[in-house]
């Protein structure tokens, strides 16, 4: 009997601690323009059908997107220069007809609300025309764009949490970087 017990949390956890498959989540687009001193970026995440099947059965989803500028160096690790993070809070209610994003950054919240579920997965996927002042960019070297998304998981209760403190909070994570470097002024 014990054994069986033991054998049973031991199923548990490595179900638990088993990583998500994440094959299908992909960034699908970054784009980015740069005019004076500003740079425009703009990126699409494409998800699979299976994660888009849970946000219409109504559980909850976060998305953060950071849009970051590094500086490249030879010999040392890439140095983080400036960034941006957009936060997408997803609710839907197929039953209700409810559907809506709250989307908050450093500086402002906004709660969007849509008629329809595709246009809110639609717009809560995008995320346009991030600008970025580029004026700490002053010393000569070569810059590059860094856009990393992720799916948060929805926390567990506080005790479980502080149990499974090694459990990953993240569905997944997608780390892109731009092909074409800036150059610093």
């Amino acid at each position: 009997m014990i054994k069986m017990n033991k054998l049973k949390t031991i199923v548990l956890l490595f179900i638990l601690l088993l990583p998500a498959a994440v094959t299908a989540q992909e960034s699908s687009g970054v784009e980015y323009a740069v005019s004076g001193n500003n740079i425009t970026v703009s990126v699409t995440l494409s998800i699979d059908e299976s994660q888009i099947s849970l946000i219409r059965e109504g559980l909850q989803k976060e998305f953060v997107f950071y849009i970051d500028i590094f500086r490249r160096w030879s010999l040392w690790p890439d140095e983080f220069v400036k960034g941006r993070k957009i936060s997408r809070v997803i609710h839907a209610n197929s039953v209700k007809g409810e559907y809506k994003v709250i989307s908050s950054d450093e500086t402002s919240v906004l709660e969007k609300r849509f008629m329809s579920f595709q246009s809110m997965l639609k717009w809560a996927l995008l995320v346009k025309d991030v600008k970025i002042d580029m004026s700490g960019l002053e010393e000569e070297g070569q810059y590059f764009i860094r856009v990393t998304i992720e799916s948060i998981k929805q926390k567990p209760p506080q005790v479980i949490g502080y149990v499974l403190f090694f459990v990953d909070d993240n569905d997944f994570k997608i780390k892109k970087d731009t092909e074409i470097s800036v150059k610093g002024r």
